[in-house]
């Protein structure tokens, strides 16, 4: 776990969901695990989580009885997660599927010229990781191809991605793609 509680991994997700409505700290946790199951968020993480939120004044509690709380987005949490989504996409491992996914569901925090652009970063990422990728395999020259299996699927893993995200840029763009309100 990070040192830093508010770098931990869960707390994207926890801050986009908390944008969506407020949450019980159970029905929070609940949603994380059926939503985020790749994440593998335990119950004391989430809820130690949730206080440290609290006291970095990106949620807000409210006590509704029986030793139950609502937690709320604030305004600086709304920040915050407009941040890290942007972050994410734009900046974020190009490995890392499990952070980029988060964010991406996301998306909507952002504008969508900010949106757009986050998006066109990590396409342009992509393809100079993808030109590093074909340098090495060039450069393998007569090594047998199951030697640099690993290569061979990652550059067109990062190809598949490119694809996508170029269209989605294209749809936000175009406005074809559906932005909610603000």
């Amino acid at each position: 776990m990070p040192t830093n509680a508010l770098a931990n991994p869960l707390v994207l997700p926890i801050l986009g969901l908390a944008a969506e409505q407020p949450w019980h700290g159970y029905a929070l946790f609940s949603e994380l695990r059926s939503r985020y199951a790749y994440i593998g968020a335990r119950n004391s993480t989430v809820y130690t989580l949730l206080n440290t939120l609290v006291e970095a004044g990106w949620l807000r509690s409210k006590p509704t009885g029986a030793d139950r709380q609502t937690f709320q987005l604030t305004a600086t949490g709304r920040h915050a997660l407009a941040e890290r989504v942007e972050y994410e996409l734009r900046d974020g491992a190009l490995g890392d599927r499990t952070a980029f996914m988060t964010a991406l569901a996301y998306l909507g925090i952002l504008s969508p010229k900010d949106a757009a652009a986050a998006l066109q970063r990590r396409v342009d990422r992509i393809r100079q990781e993808q030109d590093c990728l074909e340098s090495a395999l060039d450069e393998a020259g007569s090594v047998p191809e199951l030697h640099m299996i690993e290569t061979h699927y990652y550059r067109d893993q990062l190809g598949h991605e490119r694809s996508w995200l170029d269209a989605t840029v294209r749809r936000i763009r175009s406005k074809t793609l559906a932005w909610p309100s603000r």
